[in-house]
């Protein structure tokens, strides 16, 4: 499986070795992509066996600019419906010693996890519970401008909306120690109808063979339109025992409150193990079990002391087979 990109500036453009030259040659025209199927199993919801998500990307390169437009199929896509099937479509300027500038439909700075599942550790998120193919804190993509620096030891992004009243994302990096990562992202959209404060903060370090990160997620809203304020943080490890085998362990809780309220609503805890297995450079799948427990809404004083007890409401297993060209 592909890592988690963890430079700043490693959002702007991902280097697929795998890549097709699908113009000319020497045209900087490269097709690349991947095809994820899933299976999964809660004991709320059922069975599902499913192409998950197919995803094609097209990327062109020359001289200072480059460009990126991403197609999401498949029933986990999650392309916006006025955009039909894109993802992203974005065009960056290099101005060179670090400066950058882009423009158009691009992904969110937000949260330690990403994305796409090729660079994912496990299957599901960690603040999703109800809705296993959201991500309920972080944003996902918008369309914007957006200036980027970075250096080897920081860097630094300022993104903002190009809707009406529009909103920002502010997000800065730290790497000038080796094997480590630091991020800080702050976002405000409160002048719109909907609108809202997100912040994540997050590290990782790398020990050789393990990677353990830590994070917290913040999403205050800030009108009834919006929705309740969510609280979460997770923390994480993956050790590879081989170039090929891989196991993640993962907890995060999310806790849940009224817009206007201080009083939790819900207070969900979530333990995650994953062993992932790459059968080629190109070919890779794993397995998840998910427990969820809950602590405030609904518990039940199980043992008769005068207290809420949790329990477990919650169980998720999956099945992921991801190929990459």
């Amino acid at each position: 499986m592909k890592n988690k990109l963890l430079s700043l500036a490693s959002l702007l453009a991902v280097f697929n070795a795998n890549a097709i030259e699908i113009g000319p040659t020497g045209s900087g025209v490269e097709m690349s992509g991947f095809i994820d199927i899933a299976f999964t199993d809660q004991n709320t919801g059922g069975q599902e066996t499913a192409i998950g998500q197919v995803e094609v990307n097209f990327d062109y390169s020359s001289g200072p600019v480059s460009a990126s437009v991403d197609l999401d199929f498949g029933s986990n896509s999650k392309y916006g419906v006025s955009d039909g099937n894109l993802e992203e479509a974005v065009i960056t300027y290099d101005f060179g010693n670090g400066f950058s500038a882009s423009a158009g439909k691009m992904l969110s700075y937000m949260g330690f996890e990403a994305f796409d599942p090729t660079n994912m550790y496990q299957y599901s998120y960690a603040y999703d519970y109800g809705n296993y193919a959201v991500q309920s804190i972080y944003d996902a993509y918008d369309v914007g401008v957006s200036i980027d620096y970075a250096t080897d030891d920081y860097s630094i992004g300022v993104w903002s909306s190009a809707e009406n009243s529009a909103g920002y994302e502010l997000a800065l990096a730290y790497t000038g120690i080796d094997n480590l990562t630091a991020k800080a992202i702050w976002s405000d959209f409160s002048d719109q109808e909907s609108a809202y404060t997100k912040n994540t903060y997050w590290v990782s370090y790398n020990f050789g063979n393990l990677l353990v990160a830590g994070e917290i997620a913040e999403a205050d809203s800030k009108a009834a339109a919006t929705g309740d304020d969510k609280d979460g943080f997770l923390i994480m490890g993956n050790y590879a025992f081989t170039d090929k085998t891989a196991l993640t362990l993962r907890y995060s809780q999310e806790e849940t409150s009224g817009w206007n309220s201080d009083v939790l609503t819900s207070d969900i805890g979530k333990f995650t193990i994953s062993p992932s297995y790459s059968f080629t450079d190109n070919f890779s799948g794993l397995i998840e079990l998910s427990t969820y427990d809950e602590d405030v809404s609904g518990a039940i004083d199980y043992d008769g002391d005068g207290s809420n007890d949790s329990r477990d409401i919650e169980n998720l297993l999956a099945v992921e087979l991801i190929y990459t060209f």
